[in-house]
């Protein structure tokens, strides 16, 4: 008996040393030093500067014909929408001219036949929520200026001009796609005789940075980290070597919206010297899932995806008996049941017991675990959303620089979603990754949480274009 009790304290000393050694291989896998990602900085200018020059590259690099941010001297009522999900609001934007903006707003709950019907239904929907939020604007004497967020992919042609290429997010009203999402809009407004005019169509990343262009005159980036990711900034008019309006020659700069979560598409791979990020046999995993092989980078840093990828891992050590019993659960096997919040809970763990991470291991099957289990799991927690965290700090240090002597003393990043609100240390891990990478070649950067980006954003868009130059 006493041989057999060595036997088996000794097969699980062994099983322990092994998953040791598995977790430190693979946390060294998803290391980015400062070399590395120094080299996906110059790639990442590189897709930019191709982005600038022609249509139809890995990123996309959109102008959105917003060429005003606000000031502080705008004054007036504004109404704006922000759709993108399953609810939409409709927002009263109030400017006093000296900075001061008052928003009164009411939500809308949208249903799946509003989302699966028509073109008429769903906007004539949106008409008759700005009626009811706004009855006097019924036979008004003067229409009210309206900023749309409508954050689905659009081709403009001017700030109050958007095709919709495709829908997302479970839309699929029929009728929409191809055909101007504001003229589909104002026809429905004018069913109803309300009196507004759809000044301006923009998405949600640059709602985010012009929400906050007010309280920080150097706001000059916009950033999304939740479910996806996406990045928008202010850049020179004459770095668009694309884009040449017919109607006059525009002074200033524009609003570009980036679609940056396609860099790396087509150009990375695992072991491949001239791969544009730093990819592992995780990614590759992770990459197989829709839009296949697509969004590369988005895959590797967005809300989406992160718990993803640390269950991919685990399914690795568990199929290979290093942790958990060996045993997959009915809940492991599911592809995306290590939500990324799981993340954010697992990273606020402060007991020797690793009781978050035990809470998590339970919503997923394993009634028991042991704490090196736990540990082991903490840890890649920490290095996946560390990598992300390094990943989008690399982005935003290229933009800054990209910018020039424009944010060069100071540069203010509105940032919206799950990701950055609610992990424990993310906002940290990317404060200091900037500070890593800079080398004193520019000021301070500072990451804020925007509230209200997208709805208030739209109005503000309005105002300033508005605005008498």
């Amino acid at each position: 008996r006493l041989s057999l009790f060595f036997q088996r304290h000794l097969s699980i000393h062994t099983t322990m040393t092994s998953l040791q050694e598995a977790v430190h291989t693979i946390s060294e896998e998803l290391t980015v030093s400062k070399q590395r990602l120094e080299r996906m900085m110059r790639d990442f200018q590189a897709e930019m500067d191709s982005g600038l020059a022609k249509d139809g590259q890995m990123i996309k690099m959109i102008p959105t014909y917003v060429h005003s941010l606000p000031k502080g001297d705008e004054k007036g009522d504004f109404l704006a929408l922000d759709l993108g999900g399953s609810n939409f609001r409709v927002l009263q934007i109030n400017l006093d001219g000296k900075g001061v903006c008052l928003i009164t707003s009411k939500k809308y709950d949208l249903t799946e036949h509003h989302k699966t019907s028509n073109a008429e239904t769903l906007f004539g929907f949106i008409a008759d929520c700005i009626q009811d939020f706004s009855p006097k604007l019924v036979d008004a004497e003067t229409s009210v200026p309206l900023g749309f967020t409508f954050s689905f992919p659009c081709k403009q042609t001017a700030i109050d001009r958007g095709v919709l290429i495709t829908w997302t997010k479970e839309f699929t009203a029929d009728g929409c796609v191809g055909q101007d999402v504001v003229m589909l809009l104002q026809k429905e407004l004018e069913k109803r005789n309300l009196k507004v005019e759809v000044k301006a169509l923009i998405n949600d990343t640059v709602g985010t940075m012009m929400a906050h262009c007010l309280e920080f005159s150097d706001c000059f980036i916009g950033l999304i980290l939740g479910t996806g990711t996406n990045a928008c900034y202010y850049e020179d008019l004459r770095k668009i070597g694309k884009w040449s309006p017919q109607e006059h020659v525009q002074k200033g700069g524009v609003v570009i919206n980036m679609e940056w979560g396609a860099f790396g598409d087509g150009k990375t791979a695992v072991d491949n010297p001239d791969s544009l990020l730093p990819y592992t046999r995780f990614d590759v995993v992770v990459a197989e899932g829709a839009p296949k092989n697509h969004q590369r980078f988005e895959k590797m840093i967005s809300g989406k995806y992160q718990g993803e990828i640390v269950r991919v891992i685990l399914m690795e050590l568990i199929e290979k008996g290093l942790i958990l019993g060996g045993k997959v659960t009915e809940a492991m096997a599911e592809k995306y049941a290590f939500d990324t919040k799981y993340i954010s809970d697992i990273e606020r763990c402060d007991s020797k017991e690793f009781l978050e991470v035990k809470q998590v291991l339970a919503r997923l099957g394993y009634a028991e675990s042991t704490p090196e289990e736990r540990q082991a799991v903490l840890k890649l927690c920490q290095c996946v959303s560390t990598r992300a965290a390094r990943l989008t700090a690399a982005a935003i240090t290229v933009l800054v620089l990209h910018m020039g002597e424009k944010a060069k003393k100071s540069c203010t990043v509105a940032v919206d979603g799950s990701v950055f609100k609610f992990h424990p240390t993310f906002q940290k891990k990317m404060e200091d990754c900037v500070e890593e990478l800079k080398e004193d070649r520019f000021g301070d950067v500072k990451f804020i949480v925007a509230e209200n980006g997208s709805g208030k954003g739209a109005g503000l868009v309005v105002a300033a274009a508005c605005r008498p130059e």
